[in-house]
């Protein structure tokens, strides 16, 4: 169906003055069709006059005329984005290494560039049709987030199972040619796209700086759910510590070129080769921040402004769930805090995805339970990146369901240092943010 459909309309604002209601659906703005919530957003912003054409439940069709300021916001929650479903089959790709019988959302891949713009999720550049590129030159997007792997042509298409993806670079320079900012991502993955590979990669993606903004490298992630799959190499610490050790090298090279180090690793590669994480400033802006590129050192940063001299304390033992990787850097903090008497960091391993996962967000309900047989008591912090939408854990238990079955006071928390300190700060405790 065209147009797009009105979830909600705000109290006292525009679209409620003018009587747009729930269920209406926005067919034109200034006779212009509307294809999703991004349209409506072009089409309204800057501009002083507003001419909706907008449908009824009945049918029935209204002309609605609104002035405002060009940066007003009309008061209206659109329907989000249907997302297209990825074409490509990656030898690397972590939802093929999940076991079967999980519910069917975690199985969805999408590739979709309104998503990459809204989101920044990451989009292989294989399934841009006309209209795409004309709406691109038209909207200029910006920026965009792409999963480039290797700019060899030959490569890229193997390691992304699609013959489209040879073409990668070439859409790569056409999105630049438009003016639109685009950030890389390159999964490493030894022996396939790495050594001359790698290098033509960073240097083919350097010659489009800065219309290519940055580049983060991250390293392939191997569950145990991988029979049938490519046979692939994990990392180790010493092919890490080589990865650092160039990554260091073009980054110097690079800045001496353009002025910038456009070169990003992710913060596994820091962990896996036990070597120290390079200071915030390292990570520029942190335009890679939900890549793994800077987090750690972030958090780090963060945690020393939020924690300042006589912060509250409250003497209530407390149990901080995370994976493997943030543990050492989490254990630091709280050992120089004023809860170090307190607070306890547990440290879950992933039995469910295996030794090699290691982030916090993808445990499982049921390795936090196992790690809790041994725990010593305490009041159980599961950080809110271990839940989805409807607080649910990838093994589709909830946080209540892990307080029943371990016998403990389990509260749902912000990871975010200054949010972490405040609750950690918080005495007494509320009775009703504790989940039983």
């Amino acid at each position: 169906m065209e147009g797009v459909l009105v979830e909600k309309v705000l109290p006292c604002s525009i679209a409620h003055e003018v009587g747009l209601e729930e269920g209406d659906r926005i067919l034109e703005v200034n006779g212009r069709g509307l294809r999703d919530l991004l349209d409506f957003r072009f089409y309204t912003s800057g501009e002083e006059l507003v001419v909706l054409l907008v449908e009824k439940g009945k049918g029935e069709r209204w002309e609605v005329e609104i002035e405002k300021d060009p940066e007003e916001d009309l008061g209206l929650v659109l329907e989000g984005i249907k997302p297209r479903h990825c074409g490509c089959k990656c030898i690397f790709c972590f939802m093929d290494q999940m076991p079967p019988g999980m519910r069917s959302s975690l199985y969805f891949k999408d590739d979709d560039f309104r998503l990459s713009f809204l989101y920044g999720n990451y989009i292989t550049l294989t399934n841009f049709t006309r209209e795409d590129w004309e709406r691109l030159e038209e909207q200029r997007l910006s920026p965009l987030y792409v999963s480039i792997h290797a700019t060899d042509p030959r490569v890229r298409a193997f390691m992304m199972g699609n013959p489209r993806a040879a073409r990668g670079y070439e859409e790569l320079r056409r999105l630049v040619a438009l003016g639109i900012k685009v950030h890389v991502q390159v999964v490493l993955c030894p022996g396939i796209n790495d050594g001359p590979i790698f290098e033509r990669t960073l240097d083919d993606l350097l010659v489009l700086y800065p219309g290519v903004a940055s580049v983060a490298l991250v390293p392939v992630g191997l569950t145990r759910y991988r029979e049938g799959l490519y046979p692939l190499v994990s990392v180790g610490g010493e092919y890490a510590r080589a990865v650092v050790d160039m990554g260091h090298t073009f980054r110097e090279r690079a800045r001496a070129l353009v002025g910038d180090p456009f070169l990003y690793l992710a913060d596994e590669w820091y962990i896996a080769a036990d070597l120290p994480l390079p200071p915030l400033d390292y990570y520029g802006d942190l335009a890679q921040l939900e890549d793994g590129v800077g987090m750690v050192s972030l958090f780090m940063e963060e945690w020393r402004e939020s924690v300042y001299p006589g912060v509250g304390s409250c003497e209530n033992p407390t149990l901080l769930v995370t994976g493997e990787a943030f543990a050492p850097f989490l254990k630091s903090c709280i050992r120089s805090s004023p809860w170090a008497s307190w607070v306890r960091v547990l440290e879950v391993k992933n039995r469910f995805f295996g030794s090699q996962v290691t982030v916090a967000g993808l445990l499982t309900a049921r390795d936090v339970l196992d790690a809790l047989v041994k725990a010593p008591e305490g009041e159980v912090f599961i950080p809110s990146v271990m839940l989805n939408e409807e607080g649910r854990f990838l093994d589709d238990l909830t946080p209540q369901d892990v307080a029943h079955l371990s016998g403990r006071k389990v509260k749902v928390v912000d990871p975010h240092p200054a949010a972490l300190v405040r609750e950690l700060s918080s005495s007494p405790r509320k009775v009703a943010e504790l989940l039983d």
